[in-house]
């Protein structure tokens, strides 16, 4: 079986940490053979979104060309983004992608945030029988980092992504969040042919 090359452009650790975590138990569950091309990473690592829409797509040919890479995911979040027209922004993300590209290609948009993901694997963790449809998108931003981290996000939150990560329930998930659900459903598409 070959490894798949794969890459992330990022606007933070947090998604670093959630995409990297995630694909690995994805690809242990699809039994995929997956390596992240760490020169890709830290050339064109982002430190915030702006960085990330101001680049992606013609980093995107780069990483293609140049690195070979099988897949790329550029994760950012959608921030105070109107959600009812969360499916025509990532659309629009998509197709600044170029198309020889686009199928190679996996926009992570969480609503509102990461830490919201992670709000609600929290939420599960925490109540693991509960059928409750709780909904935490409407929650701000700030409020949503508090809750997940209990203060300021720090490097030394990431143990704490990683244990929520690390094992969770993506079908749960994925009935909670559209912007989860999508992100999911595009992973499947492009590794699961």
């Amino acid at each position: 079986m070959s490894r798949l090359n794969y890459s992330i452009l990022c606007e933070d650790k947090a998604h670093y940490t959630f995409i990297t975590t995630f694909l690995n138990s994805f690809a242990v569950k699809h039994d995929l053979q997956i390596e992240l091309n760490k020169d890709f990473f830290f050339r064109f690592r982002a430190s915030n979104s702006k960085e990330v829409l101001k680049k992606f797509a013609s980093v995107a040919i780069l990483g293609f060309r140049d690195y070979h890479l099988d897949l790329l995911i550029i994760g950012i979040d959608y921030d105070d983004r109107n959600r009812k027209n969360f499916h025509y922004e990532i659309t629009e993300l998509y197709d600044q992608l170029d198309s020889r590209f686009t199928e190679k290609s996996v926009i992570m948009f969480p609503v509102q945030a990461i830490e919201h993901w992670l709000l609600y694997i929290q939420y599960h963790h925490s109540q693991p029988g509960s059928t409750k449809n709780v909904s935490f998108e409407h929650i701000p931003r700030k409020e949503a980092k508090l809750k997940v981290y209990g203060k300021k996000y720090s490097r030394n939150n990431q143990e704490l992504i990683l244990n929520l990560t690390g094992n969770f329930n993506t079908d749960w998930l994925i009935s909670r969040s559209e912007s989860f659900k999508r992100f999911y459903s595009d992973i499947e598409n492009k590794l699961i042919r």
